[in-house]
């Protein structure tokens, strides 16, 4: 591996881009509640498949009724049920995170581009001024 990119990372990774990776990580957390919050909170607007308002319902009534509502509804009444509720609400959830540290490690990355092409081009111009130097 060139010495030049081994010496950008550690430049990055020196330079608060651990804290920034750990930052990144509790705001992938952060959004994938948040993703799956608002799926609940709008899931227990609606009706469950007996027509009571979820919102009256208490306990795993309720539970079960919020997840079949993600999933929308019961499968007795042609939803997908509590288990393909679970499953929408994870799988939301873990592509919002993924979206977030995807975004972080790209930044990063590009950071450490900069940095090796910042020395690939200092290296560059020194060799060409020892060329020079030795023409003169």
């Amino acid at each position: 591996m060139d010495p030049r990119l081994l010496l950008a990372i550690g430049d990055v990774f020196g330079d608060a881009g651990i804290t920034f990776a750990v930052e990144s990580g509790f705001a992938s957390a952060a959004a994938g509640r948040t993703i799956r919050d608002s799926m609940l909170a709008g899931a227990a607007l609606r009706e469950a498949s007996t027509g009571t308002p979820i919102r009256v319902l208490r306990g795993i009534a309720a539970s079960d009724a919020t997840l079949a509502a993600v999933a929308g509804g019961a499968k007795a009444a042609g939803g997908g049920g509590k288990d393909a509720g679970a499953r929408m609400l994870g799988q939301a959830s873990t592509q919002v995170r993924l979206a977030v540290c995807g975004t972080a490690v790209a930044s990063l990355a590009a950071v450490v581009g900069v940095r090796y092409a910042v020395r690939v081009g200092q290296d560059r111009k020194a060799a060409r001024e020892a060329v020079a130097a030795d023409d003169d």
